[in-house]
């Protein structure tokens, strides 16, 4: 009697454990799925040139968030960076690409040596190093155009008062007006961000500033939008 309690005590052990790693693997594969749920209805696939701004998105082999701060009067003219994750080579980089018509960035061996990222001028994050870059270049941004000027432009070409004036002939020959094209200064520049991470995570939700250090001492402000510092945090947080 004895011996067939030990055993049925043996069998009852072993089912509970089988069962209790049984129910690992049923949670384990519930997590599993529930994350991949989750990253699949919340991260848009799509390429750097499609996705939106300041939201999380997947290219197909990193995890990506693009932002954006320009001159309203010339949408090319500003800083872009497009902040990035690989999780199969666990890096994380920012490719900075800037537009500016500052003459002195013009300056040959001239490039960003640093990007720092500012509360109230205060540094959050001191990014400066440099992965990879392309060498500053003159990019149009604007291309030429004539402007028409003539006679059906004036305020009095219709106005009775005028109709006695004399004539004349150089009225006929109004030349339209050339704006020429404008260019700016371009670069592009990426950094590797791996270190600071953590620094990124504790980012406070608010618009950042960002400025931008070359290697001739000059210096620009910019900024880095709240819902692209709130995504920030997000694809740092990706496994």
């Amino acid at each position: 009697m004895n011996f067939f309690k030990s055993n049925l005590h043996t069998i009852s052990i072993r089912l509970s454990n089988l069962a209790f790693v049984t129910s690992l693997a049923v949670t384990g594969s519930a997590i599993v799925a529930t994350s991949l749920a989750y990253a699949d209805s919340s991260v848009a696939t799509t390429s750097i040139q499609h996705a939106p701004y300041s939201q999380v998105f997947y290219t197909g082999s990193v995890y990506a968030v693009k932002d954006q701060d320009y001159q309203p009067s010339n949408p090319k003219l500003g800083f872009f960076s497009v902040w990035s994750k690989n999780p199969a080579k666990n890096n994380l980089r920012v490719s900075v690409r800037y537009c500016l018509k500052d003459q002195a960035l013009s300056d040959p061996g001239n490039g960003l040596t640093q990007m720092t990222v500012l509360n109230n001028n205060q540094p959050l994050l001191i990014i400066n190093r440099v992965v990879a870059e392309k060498p500053a270049h003159e990019k149009e941004t604007s291309p030429g155009y004539y402007e028409r000027s003539d006679l059906q432009d004036f305020d009095w070409f219709d106005d009775p008062f005028t109709w006695e004036l004399p004539y004349d002939e150089d009225l006929d020959s109004f030349s339209p007006i050339y704006s020429p094209p404008t260019f700016c200064n371009a670069c592009l520049t990426q950094f590797e961000i791996s270190p600071l991470k953590n620094e990124i995570a504790q980012l406070p939700d608010q618009t950042l500033q960002v400025q931008l250090s070359f290697s001739n001492g000059e210096n620009q402000i910019w900024h880095l939008g709240r819902g692209t510092v709130q995504a920030l945090k997000r694809l740092v947080a990706i496994r």
